[in-house]
């Protein structure tokens, strides 16, 4: 297996790159829908605050919990679905949520299994955040291929939340480039969106800076989309322009993000001490729920949910 750390003095280096890319082609649109209407089957993942795996409908009123546990990222794939439960599991369902596999990520003592995605080419990538660390598995045989290290596997410098992966490159989003977040107030966070070559690792720059507490990455069309989390925000990066912009601002801590044509579909967090983190603004919402976003009309609607962090959300 290989193992490689990025020294912190590389990280601390970094400074800001463009990003090119290939642009892939696009599924044709379906229906447009809107935010009142919205009749969607969705597959969350909560984590603390009745943790747990929920299937989701807002037009329905439905809302059920199929698992227990603390659970992060999720995602869909082929005709299964994979999630992340703390403290160690990578659990593989089939298309009607029944367990196929448990795959030990590591032993007990690892913390902070956050986001996960599956290249092309069949690779998972798995974000560890309070060890700065990106596992990688061979999706076929879920034997363990890498282990790539920020800076040290011994304290939560960086804080790496969620992975993107795009042709040669993993994006990952962090609440710290440098690595001195937890000592510092969060406007002094250097959070951002960094770029690694994902065969070697090797660190390509910073694409998107500025940020507070990073979390979701997702790609729609030639933009980037993110969770600004703590700037209570969604915003995208327009790769060609090389700019960035906030697309719907909310009033909480955003996470967890599911594109449906010009629906945006985006988690809220219940964060008890938000706002003695965030003194920019002067209402913060401390409710736990989904927010349905229409691109088109620039409207949204927010459902309420007895859940207290929702972190991932796709379509079930």
């Amino acid at each position: 297996m290989e193992k490689k750390i990025i020294d912190q003095d590389i990280m601390q280096s970094l400074s800001k790159t463009e990003f090119n890319y290939e642009r892939l082609e696009q599924p044709a649109k379906s229906q447009v829908t809107t935010v009142s209407d919205y009749n969607r089957d969705l597959l969350v993942s909560v984590g603390r605050g009745h943790g747990g795996l929920y299937t989701f409908n807002p037009n329905k009123n439905s809302f059920q919990r199929k698992y227990e546990g603390i659970f992060a990222g999720l995602i869909k794939y082929k005709n299964q679905f994979m999630a992340l439960k703390q403290p160690n599991e990578l659990i593989i369902f089939d298309e009607h949520l029944n367990i196929k596999r448990v795959v030990e990520v590591h032993d007990k003592s690892i913390s902070g299994l956050h986001g996960i995605k599956v290249s092309n080419d069949g690779l998972i990538y798995i974000v560890v955040s309070q060890q700065n660390k990106v596992i990688v598995y061979e999706e076929q045989t879920l034997q363990k291929q890498a282990e790539f290290i920020l800076s040290t596997p011994e304290n939560d410098v960086h804080h790496i939340n969620d992975v993107l992966v795009i042709e040669d490159s993993i994006l990952l989003s962090m609440f710290s480039v440098s690595g001195g977040w937890k000592d510092k107030l969060p406007e002094q966070w250097d959070g951002a969106i960094v770029a690694f070559d994902r065969h070697d690792f090797k660190p390509k720059g910073i694409i998107i800076d500025n940020l507070t507490a990073p979390h979701s990455i997702s790609m729609n069309g030639d933009n980037l989309y993110y969770c600004d989390s703590l700037n209570l925000n969604v915003s995208k990066f327009d790769i060609g322009l090389n700019q960035s912009q906030v697309v719907a601002q909310f009033t909480g801590f955003t996470r967890g993000l599911h594109f449906d044509n010009n629906i945006l579909v985006v988690g809220q967090s219940k964060m008890k001490h938000l706002q003695d983190k965030n003194h920019k603004f002067s209402n913060v919402s401390v409710d736990g729920g989904v927010h349905l976003y229409d691109f088109d009309k620039k409207i949204s609607r927010f459902i309420k949910l007895p859940i207290g962090n929702p972190y991932a959300i796709v379509p079930y």
